[in-house]
């Protein structure tokens, strides 16, 4: 017995190390787990790129409509419509600087026709016509944290396809880039960079990237990323702001005609201009609701065929600008590595 107590005692002394040791390891992850979540959910309320789930819905207001089939007059009318996305990011696997996620998303559009007068004789069966599309996405994301000279850079690159069909993706293409950071203090923030967008239908294959951010002392904070975004936010208390700006839109669906004369597998592309007020409410410790409304201003409305690019069009859209409306119900960060 002489010779065993002292033996489980050590067993004893050793247990207690080792069951102090995890309850410290725990502790410090929950620990990192907690400031990670804070600084994910604070960069997620400003940008809502990074938000975890987010459902949005445009309803655009009916407005005029004049299209071309092969430079040649095809009909005029009214179009309105009613688009819904909903994109949800997982991420994947984390070593280092470097991660890896997973977004999922389902783009739905309504689209109406009416008061259509035809120049041709197909147009006619335009009137009163309607349909749904829906298309699924799914991108795979890379980014790696690093450094240049002296300088923070994030590296990235991206991998998306997209189908309107359950059994074959439909488009494919690739993106990346680097991003390097030129100025970051808290109430200035500078970056300059650029992308590498291989897609069989974009003609602009490099892409330039500048951002500024700045707070000013008033706590207006202004937010320059061309093309996709110019606009000012204003924090009007701990859960809610206010914004106004310029941001860049677009939808993309694929349509199967039967007309003979055009391509039967076809690309509907449009790219837009959204401008106006919105506001933005933390209703719940991770929830986000937000609405947005102004003006809608097309700047492309094209149909062509789904191997070419979209200057190769054979439908030409030129569509007025019009009011729009956006709710969007967004989820901060929940998972993360």
């Amino acid at each position: 017995m002489k010779l065993i107590s002292p033996c489980i005692g050590l067993l004893f002394v050793m247990a207690s190390a080792s069951y102090a040791q995890n309850n410290a390891a725990a502790y410090r992850k929950r620990m990192m787990d907690s400031i990670k979540n804070v600084y994910l959910t604070e960069a997620a309320i400003r940008n809502p790129a990074l938000r975890q789930i987010t459902v949005s819905t445009d309803v655009i207001a009916s407005t005029n409509i004049k299209s071309q089939l092969y430079g040649n007059e095809l009909f005029k009318g009214k179009v309105s419509q009613v688009r819904t996305t909903a994109l949800f990011t997982m991420p994947v696997k984390s070593w280092g600087r470097n991660s890896v996620s997973a977004t999922a998303g389902i783009f739905q559009q309504h689209i109406s026709l009416s008061d259509i007068t035809p120049y041709q004789a197909t147009a006619a069966q335009l009137e009163g016509y309607t349909t749904n599309k829906v298309t699924v996405g799914i991108t795979a994301n890379y980014i790696r944290l690093d450094s240049l000279f002296g300088r923070p850079v994030v590296y990235m690159a991206t991998v998306s396809g997209l189908t309107s069909q359950s059994n074959s993706i439909q488009k494919l293409s690739y993106l990346a880039g680097a991003i390097f950071t030129l100025k970051q203090t808290p109430s200035v923030r500078s970056s300059l960079g650029f992308l590498i967008n291989i897609d069989p239908s974009i003609n602009v294959p490099f892409v330039p990237i500048f951002t500024y951010w700045r707070k000013f002392n008033n706590g207006l904070e202004l937010n320059v990323n061309p093309p996709q975004q110019v606009n000012v936010r204003k924090t009007l208390s701990k859960n809610l702001w206010a914004s106004f700006g310029t941001s860049l839109a677009g939808s993309v669906a694929f349509f199967k005609f039967t007309q003979p004369g055009i391509p039967q597998d076809a690309n509907y592309s449009t790219i837009e201009l959204k401008t106006g007020p919105g506001v933005e409410y933390r209703f719940a410790k991770k929830f986000i609701f937000g609405l947005n409304a102004g003006m809608l201003s097309p700047i492309q409305s094209r149909i062509f065929e789904r191997s070419q690019k979209t200057s190769e069009y054979f439908i030409n859209n030129k569509v007025s600008s019009t009011p729009f409306v956006n709710f969007t119900l967004a989820v901060l960060p929940f998972i993360h590595n």
